[in-house]
């Protein structure tokens, strides 16, 4: 091929990638940005508690399948609707309660089915108690109605829909007082790093540790019986929730899609299953950070997960996060007297009716106490000692002991505020690079297109080719001298340093020939 030929095919390929990759890089006017997840997951279990506390006038509930593209696409449509619902600033606060239902999870289908979704997505809008145990049969009675993604394309399209049922003229560019001159403020201050901190580090290292060891205590095969496939399924969905871990919460969202192949009804769960790594390759790592000494290990662990579990729950699924825990120690606690000492402290542990999160958080307090005492109790008659305690503290949490009776006890509230600190990590924002942070994520990332990223390599391809080429080409005119002397081959150590030169250069221009053979 001449110099011409080889020349248009570089300048192709330079131009076809420089011009995707610009196209990749410049933004879409169409695209709607991704903002942030304002809309409230919910599954079968907790639909109706959910919906039937709620105040609101009306609720709105997607039906939506994950693995669906168009659920994908719509996604950042209807979140832009749900924050002006449901975001801590909410414009239109305490009108619309949003929440969306996974119809790709195999406990959610019975639910989807109840309502009839032949499409996803598909939306119902209508009173929440209504709709908490409505159906498909209720539509167009009492204010429930629905919506198939396909009639409403666009966030506005979505909003309009929603205006006419709730009798409203809302926009999606309604804004709060004030945050006009807010936005003027940030618009040219770089992305905000958002950073999640424990009150001890190691936590989360602990947790996910924690969970890897639990879920492969639950894939032990005398453990793996018919009868706990819905103990598993039920904690599951709380780790799916609740856990602080994306990679945990990731990881456990792909068993609920995959469980009806995985573990299907009244059969032994298939290997696929016991193969998956909940919280992601290389855990469990098999050491602890705060959990690390004599007696602690999986035990200590296990207590931080499910502590960091109770204290994310909301009101309405309360005591479905007690019956995840007791369902998981029930039917996967490996330890037979530990399973004994916990329901031995929650028989005596009891609530004439839990409905809020503090009831959760206060109950595993007080059931970890107990069994503390007793094994505490073991221990000091066997090794006559025992530095095992009640927790928190005095030192740690001072306000958390009641003096005012006769004999030292709690305050309950001052526990529980403590336990929500301890547990919960605090969320915070700001360039302070001093700050150490377990999980960070930073607001309106930068994304480049698969089809863009293409295009740039195309682009890289084209330069390299052309910078192989010259520098072939140039090694053309040392080619001639490389052949003045005929004892070039016989005589290689009376070589010159021309020569020298001259054999660099035929090595050099024999290996580029063979990367652009092959290429």
């Amino acid at each position: 091929m001449g110099m011409g030929g080889v020349g248009l095919w570089v300048g192709v390929l330079v131009l076809v990638g420089g011009f995707g990759a610009a196209l990749g890089v410049w933004p879409m006017p169409d695209a709607p940005t991704a903002p942030e997840e304002c809309s409230v997951d919910l599954y079968d279990r907790i639909f109706k508690p959910c919906l039937a506390q709620m105040k609101t006038p009306f609720a709105l509930v997607e039906f939506f399948a994950s693995w669906e593209p168009a659920c994908k696409g719509y996604k950042p449509h209807f979140e832009r609707v749900a924050c002006l619902f449901n975001h801590p600033r909410a414009v239109h606060e305490d009108e619309v309660f949003v929440v969306k239902v996974d119809c790709a999870i195999e406990s959610n289908k019975g639910l989807c089915e109840r309502f009839n979704v032949q499409s996803y997505p598909t939306m119902y809008i209508g009173p929440p108690e209504i709709l908490a145990s409505g159906s498909f049969a209720s539509r167009g009675k009492k204010g429930l109605d629905s919506v198939e993604g396909g009639d409403v394309a666009t966030g506005d399209d979505l909003l309009q829909w929603i205006n006419k049922r709730i009798n409203k003229r809302y926009s999606l560019k309604d804004k709060r007082p004030g945050d006009e001159s807010d936005e003027e403020v940030t618009e040219n201050q770089p992305p905000t790093v958002t950073t999640w901190q424990w009150q001890m580090p190691g936590t989360l290292q602990d947790v996910e540790e924690a969970t890897a060891h639990a879920f492969a205590h639950m894939m032990d095969e005398k453990r793996m019986q018919s009868s706990s496939r819905a103990s598993f399924i039920q904690f599951i969905n709380l780790v799916e929730r609740h856990h602080p871990s994306q990679r945990c919460r990731e990881g456990s969202l792909k068993v609920l899609h995959n469980i009806a192949h995985w573990w299907p009804l009244r059969q032994p769960p298939a290997n696929a299953l016991k193969e998956q790594q909940l919280c992601g390759p290389g855990l469990p790592r098999g050491f602890w950070e705060i959990c690390d000494g004599e007696g602690r290990g999986y035990s200590c662990g296990l207590w931080l997960l499910l502590h960091s579990l109770t204290v994310q729950v909301e009101d309405f699924e309360s005591s479905v996060a007690i019956s995840a825990i007791n369902a998981f120690v029930s039917d996967f606690y490996e330890c037979d007297h530990c399973h004994d000492h916990f329901f031995n402290a929650t028989a005596r542990n009891s609530f004439d009716s839990m409905v809020t999160r503090k009831d959760v958080v206060l109950w595993l307090w007080r059931t970890h106490n107990k069994v503390t005492e007793v094994v505490a109790q073991e221990e000091f008659k066997v090794k006559g000692n025992s530095t095992r305690k009640s927790w928190p503290l005095e030192k740690e949490c001072p306000a958390c002991r009641d003096s005012s009776e006769d004999a030292l006890g709690w305050d309950e509230d001052a526990v529980y505020f403590y336990l929500m600190d301890f547990y919960r990590p605090v969320l915070r924002s700001g360039n302070n690079n001093n700050l150490r942070s377990e999980v960070v994520t930073v607001e309106k990332p930068v994304g480049v297109p698969y089809w863009a990223a293409a295009s740039i390599a195309i682009a890289s391809c084209g330069f390299t080719f052309a910078t192989l080429y010259m520098r072939s080409y140039s090694l053309k005119f040392k080619y001639h001298f490389c052949h003045l002397s005929d004892n070039y081959d016989l005589f290689p150590f009376y070589l010159t340093p021309e020569h020298h030169e001259c054999s660099r250069s035929m090595s050099t221009l024999i290996a580029i020939s063979k990367v652009m053979y092959h290429a």
